[in-house]
C-alpha cells in the first residue's frame, strides 16, 4: 500500500511539473510573439524616411497599372482599419474574412504587366485565400504588410513612416539605409 501511495505522489509531482512547464513555456512564447522577438512571425520595420525609391522603375508602371495602384491604396486603407490601433490583437474575423473575399474577387481581374509586382499580387491572393478559410493573425499581419509596403513604394504613402521590406517589388525598387 505504501508503494502505491508513493507512485501516486510521484505521478502528481510529474503532472504538476509538466503543467508548470507548459504554462510557463506558453506564456514565454506569447510574450516573445507580442514583442516581435520570434523571427519568422515578425519583421523589423524600417523608417520609411530611410528608404530611397528608384522612381524611374516605379514610373515604368504602365498607365494600365493605375488599377493596381488604386487597388493597393483602397485595400491598404481597409487593412489599416482592421489591424491598426492594436486591432491586430483581437481581429474582427468576420470583417477580415469579408475583406479577404473582396481582395480575392478583385485581384485576379487586375492586369499587372510588371512581372515582379505580379509575383507579389499572386502571394497576396494566396494570403487572402488562406484568410478566407482560417483565422490567422500572422497571415493577416503579413497581408497588411504587403499592401502597406506596396502603398509606400508605389503610391508614396508613408503616413505611418514605416516600411517592412516584405515585397519582391519593393526589394526591386528600394534601397534602404538602416
Amino acid at each position: 500500500m505504501e508503494k502505491r501511495h508513493k507512485s501516486k505522489k510521484k505521478r502528481m509531482i510529474i503532472s504538476i511539473s509538466l503543467s508548470v512547464f507548459l504554462v510557463g513555456g506558453g506564456a514565454t512564447g506569447w510574450i516573445l510573439y507580442q514583442n516581435e522577438k520570434i523571427p519568422f512571425l515578425s519583421q523589423q520595420s524600417i523608417k520609411a524616411s530611410a528608404i530611397k525609391v528608384d522612381q524611374q522603375k516605379v514610373n515604368k508602371l504602365e498607365s494600365s497599372d493605375q488599377q493596381a495602384k488604386d487597388f493597393i491604396a483602397e485595400h491598404h486603407d481597409v487593412l489599416n482599419d482592421l489591424t491598426g490601433w492594436s486591432a491586430i490583437e483581437h481581429p474582427d474575423w468576420p470583417a477580415v474574412q469579408e475583406e479577404a473575399t473582396a481582395i480575392n474577387n478583385t485581384i485576379g481581374t487586375i492586369e499587372v504587366k510588371d512581372s515582379v509586382l505580379k509575383k507579389d499580387f499572386q502571394h497576396m491572393e494566396k494570403l487572402a485565400g488562406q484568410l478566407e478559410q482560417t483565422e490567422g493573425q500572422a497571415l493577416l499581419k503579413e497581408l497588411h504588410r504587403y499592401f502597406h509596403d506596396l502603398d509606400v513604394v508605389i503610391n508614396e504613402d508613408d503616413g505611418s513612416n514605416t516600411y517592412f521590406d516584405v515585397t519582391s517589388y519593393g526589394k526591386s525598387v528600394v534601397k534602404t539605409s538602416k
